[in-house]
């Protein structure tokens, strides 16, 4: 298939869901239920990694001096991917720059539990880094939900993604 028979393909999907009110609320629906899923386990998985991450660093260094050094990591982390999330989104669709988004954060996860498995600061402080992404994919997955509804129900779509969000911590 050529790029030019693809892309009207693309057109022809999209012209669709424009056409259709019933398709719209049920893509609305789809993505809503998405969101939601995100949430609970976005807020579950990024609100314990922060806690555990300073506690990490206490057992590694033998110290509680340098505790907050973890939370300004992931912090940090999180205003870079929050930049490079909403700009990759911009550019290739929402999807792709959550999705991306998203895997950062889960190999920073990861790397969390390897460096407490080998016992390493190092990567301990830059898996926290890493990690961080998740937190701003989180935040910006929230409003995904809001793009669909209607003037009436974007504040209800933008109150359960907190909600979720909340059940998830």
């Amino acid at each position: 298939m050529n790029l030019t028979n693809a892309s009207q393909k693309r057109q022809a999907l999209i012209n669709s869901y424009a056409e259709s009110s019933d398709k719209q609320r049920k893509l609305y629906r789809r993505t809503l239920i998405t969101v939601i899923f995100s949430q609970i386990f976005g807020g579950a998985g990024l609100a314990a990694g922060v806690t555990v991450g300073a506690l990490l660093a206490q057992d590694m260094l033998g110290t509680d001096k340098f505790t907050g050094i973890p939370a300004a990591l992931f912090t940090l982390g999180s205003a870079a991917a929050a930049l490079l999330v909403g700009r990759f989104s911009q550019r290739f669709g929402r999807r792709m720059g959550l999705g991306l988004g998203f895997i950062a954060g889960g190999v920073g996860a990861i790397g969390v539990v390897v460096a407490a498995l080998m016992n390493s600061i190092t990567l301990l402080l830059v898996s926290l880094l890493v990690y961080g992404s998740g937190t701003a994919t989180n935040l910006q997955a929230r409003y995904a939900g809001t793009d669909l509804a209607s003037s009436k129900q974007r504040a209800t779509a933008a109150s359960m993604a907190m909600v979720f969000t909340t059940i998830g911590a």
